[in-house]
């Protein structure tokens, strides 16, 4: 499960650099309704929408009904994390602004948390925020000093023009 969460932080951060994938209408294979999915079943189903099938747009709201479901999931912070970074990759800044934030503020302890902060700084850069951008770029720099969401956070802020 570790292997294949490592692919789809590949595969959706890769995204940015692509064009979005036409939206697909959903085939009945795709309706499975996420109720009678386990947690898992249901978590790997979204990842799948992203890795297997490149269905984008359908993983929006397979990650939106996970999170919904299982809220206080182990791949919650995951879920909410990736749900962010669809989002981001559309230009739909407000709602990924509430995805990466609920990782930031509920999630403490993730392994998406000091990604979630760059996220939130490259959304307040994007929206004009400058301030919130800095603030958000040196809280990753003071609290994840070594590692390469703060390498990121440094670079930006280098480039943040006064």
């Amino acid at each position: 499960m570790l292997q294949r969460q490592r692919q789809l932080y590949d595969e959706i951060a890769n995204l940015q650099s692509k064009p979005a994938a036409p939206a697909v209408s959903q085939t009945s294979s795709n309706l499975v309704a996420s109720s009678s999915l386990s947690e898992t079943d249901s978590y790997q189903r979204a990842v799948d929408l992203v890795l297997k099938e490149r269905q984008y747009d359908a993983a929006i709201p397979a990650f939106r009904d996970f999170i919904k479901q299982y809220p206080n999931s182990g791949f919650a912070d995951n879920a909410n994390y990736w749900l962010g970074q669809l989002l981001y990759n559309k230009n739909e800044f407000a709602d990924a602004k509430t995805a990466f934030a609920n990782v930031v503020d509920n999630f403490k302890e993730s392994g998406k948390r000091a990604d979630s902060l760059v996220k939130l700084g490259l959304i307040a850069e994007k929206t004009g925020d400058k301030t919130a951008a800095k603030n958000y770029y040196q809280q990753v720099v003071k609290q994840y000093a070594n590692s390469a969401a703060a390498r990121i956070a440094q670079q930006q802020l280098a480039a943040i023009k006064p």
